[in-house]
């Protein structure tokens, strides 16, 4: 079988759509499953399907040398589907669409697998991102590719038995991160539950069309794609900026430049300083370790339906704000009576959608997605606690 090196060396040289299109067919499934778990709406994820090949065909030539393309898929992936679904947040804000939401309701499934994919899969995507690039590109050709042991190590550059080591050190890396999100799975069932279910196949009427809209020819992208792929491209720019700014930094400091090199990491930090983002020293939280673990505490609480946990985790007086008005709540019971109409679908949807990580702060507290809600720290306890919530 030809090598994904292979093809986009053919098609970043020739721009042959044959090449494009196996490569297309060859990872289709995987992007599309990945996109359809962190969007849970097949059109959603259509769009991100044909804006993450439309980025490949762009990028083709700057990623013929990279390791395994699949690990980079699933990252454009997941930069595609953060931003369509931060658009549609805003979108629903904007049109004020709040329905009242059933946090304890969960359908009924025939299988432990079928229940436990049902909780792993919102937060699958977010939990591999957190993994090393080793380990998670070793889940991603055991798992996502349906390779042997013997395979990934070929494609790692491993022996067999290594291979065999960095998948079961991945599995429960990963394990670990699901259980920190409130999907907490057995170690023996996750093999299983993610070969089965990972990539469970992408329309059959998909790869051509996202072939022609990433090339251009015959049939026109949706606005949408190429406005996915441009801000994913955005994403993988700031990324590569990052990693030249540090290798920057410390070719100047082994070279000696230590006065010139402390003046540069001064300009870097001032320029990034008013964006505050996964920096949440400025909100009064010198560990983001504290934050993270509250933030997945609280999404723990909203999807087991426990309102007197989430309650507790609130720091009165509560402001609210909305359309109109703007009051203060001073008493737990009072947010208990109307937690549905506090919490409302697009409130906790933005908190359970909500990376914990990398978040926006300022000196006023730490951002939940678009503002819905924010996390201020305890003059009491000094813990993080909910201190306001922006109703739509």
């Amino acid at each position: 079988m030809t090598s994904d090196a292979d093809l986009l060396r053919d098609f970043a040289a020739t721009g042959s759509e044959q090449a494009f299109t196996a490569l297309v067919s060859r990872h289709a499934n995987a992007v599309y499953a990945a996109a359809f778990r962190q969007t849970g709406n097949a059109h959603q994820a259509e769009e991100v399907t044909q804006a993450v090949f439309i980025l490949l065909a762009r990028k083709a030539p700057s990623l013929r040398s990279h390791g395994v393309l699949l690990g980079w898929l699933m990252q454009a992936t997941r930069f595609a589907a953060a931003d369509l679904l931060k658009a549609e947040r805003r979108r629903r804000l904007r049109e004020t669409a709040a329905f009242q939401m059933n946090l304890t309701s969960e359908s009924a499934t025939p299988s432990e697998l079928d229940r436990l994919w049902d909780r792993v899969a919102p937060v699958l995507d977010a939990c591999l991102a957190r993994l090393r690039t080793a380990d998670r590109d070793a889940l991603l050709l055991r798992f996502f590719q349906n390779q042997s042991l013997a395979q990934v190590g070929e494609h790692l550059g491993i022996a067999e038995d290594a291979a065999r080591k960095r998948v079961t050190r991945a599995l429960d890396q990963l394990r670990n991160e699901l259980t920190q999100a409130g999907a907490a799975t057995p170690l023996t069932l996750l093999p299983e539950m993610l070969a089965r279910e990972a990539v469970p196949g992408a329309p059959i009427d998909l790869i051509q069309p996202a072939v022609h809209a990433a090339l251009g020819t015959q049939t026109q992208p949706s606005a949408g794609a190429w406005a996915l792929a441009d801000s994913v491209g955005t994403h993988f720019a700031w990324i590569g900026i990052r990693q030249l700014s540090g290798a920057v930094l410390v070719a100047a400091v082994l070279l000696g430049g230590g006065i010139w090199s402390g003046h540069w990491l001064q300009n870097s930090l001032s320029l990034e300083a008013p964006s505050a983002v996964g920096d949440y020293r400025p909100a009064g939280f010198p560990e983001p370790q504290v934050v993270h673990a509250f933030i997945r505490q609280v999404q723990r609480d909203l999807r087991a339906g426990n309102r007197d946990a989430v309650v507790n985790q609130l720091q009165f007086p509560l402001r609210l704000n909305g359309p109109g008005f703007n009051t203060v709540v001073t008493s737990p019971d009072r947010v208990a009576a109307d937690f549905e109409r506090i919490f409302t679908e697009s409130v906790a949807g933005e908190l359970l959608k909500c990376p914990a990580e990398s978040l926006h702060c300022t000196p006023q507290g730490v951002m939940i997605g678009s503002g819905s809600i924010w996390i201020a720290r305890d003059p009491n306890s000094g813990q993080p606690r909910i201190a306001v919530v922006n109703l739509p």
